[in-house]
């Protein structure tokens, strides 16, 4: 987790706390507030060494109040590896409390601050997932549709609640419905490209399966309009306006990466290697438009897959 502090227009300072500050996006997030001249601290399980950077203890899982002292804008990213592990009922009840445990936790804080000194953080920037909407190979997803079937539509429903319960004592909550994080050293590309680099990749399942998708970049951007735009409230897909399949996923990364996806990877092996996670995350997919964000103003740094994997494969 992360307390970052940085200048906001005509110099004023805002503090912000990050949770999940080390993974694939929270560490490019904190990469790129550096860069522009803020001023970084984390709350985190270890301490770090990087001396640019203040720490705060993180133990137990438990979520120590006194990192909101000051804190203006929450941004809340913590969460176990949906696709680290097998998913037994011990790992998907270690996904669900890393998420909904931790978010409650946060929010009680916020409202103990409220009743204590009446300072408590403005806005809260909560993760989610275009799992929300279970799955689906016809359906054209947006924010008007309602929560799908399925564990990680179940694990974002709960999320998002958790997240909500901050709404009612005034605090702006934002809930981002990631699509895939496309960006490089990390997320699924990185379990993806290197059979493709041996010549060895295919295409996973039928190729139907539709692929949300989203560069880092992006995510990057739109965290940040979130934190400037105050009319901005409530759920938004964080996912391009060109949804692929995984077919075209595939040989789009064995075009860039000079071969092809001359293999198909059969459904019924996934299933024996990765039990339930294959069908809801490997074997089919949901096709998801982000129409508030468009609605918000917002322009895609990357909006089709050709251009996302020349900025990652450059």
């Amino acid at each position: 987790m992360l307390l970052i502090s940085f200048p906001a227009e005509g110099g004023r300072r805002v503090n912000i706390l990050v949770t999940g500050g080390t993974g694939f996006v929270g560490g490019a997030l904190v990469e790129h507030l550096i860069k522009s001249g803020h001023q970084v601290s984390l709350l985190s399980r270890r301490k770090g060494k990087d001396r640019r950077i203040r720490w705060f203890p993180l133990q137990d899982g438990r979520f120590p109040a006194e990192s909101l002292e000051g804190v203006e804008i929450v941004v809340n990213l913590a969460g176990e590896n949906i696709g680290g592990s097998r998913w037994t009922e011990a790992a998907k009840r270690r996904i669900l409390d890393s998420r909904v445990s931790l978010t409650s936790q946060l929010v009680s804080a916020c409202r103990k601050r409220r009743e204590q000194c009446d300072n408590m953080p403005r806005l809260l920037i909560n993760a989610s997932a275009v799992g929300y909407y279970g799955t689906g190979e016809e359906t054209i997803f947006t924010e008007e549709d309602g929560p799908g079937c399925g564990f990680l539509a179940d694990v974002c429903r709960r999320w998002e609640a958790a997240a909500e319960e901050a709404s009612p004592f005034g605090i702006r909550v934002i809930r981002l419905r990631l699509g895939v994080v496309l960006g490089p050293d990390g997320g699924m590309l990185a379990k993806m490209d290197r059979p493709f680099r041996f010549g060895l990749g295919g295409v996973v399942g039928s190729g139907r399966q539709w692929i949300s998708w989203v560069h880092r970049d992006d995510v990057l951007g739109v965290i940040d309009q979130a934190i400037e735009d105050e009319a901005m409230t409530g759920a938004y897909n964080l996912c391009s306006f060109n949804p692929v399949t995984m077919a075209e996923l595939c040989h789009a990364l064995a075009g860039r990466l000079g071969g092809r996806a001359w293999a198909t990877v059969p459904a019924f092996a996934l299933r024996l290697a990765f039990g339930d996670m294959a069908d809801e995350m490997l074997l089919s997919g949901q096709r998801v438009l982000p129409k508030r964000l468009s609605e918000a103003g917002y322009r895609f740094r990357h909006s089709r897959l050709e251009e996302a994997l020349t900025a990652i494969y450059r």
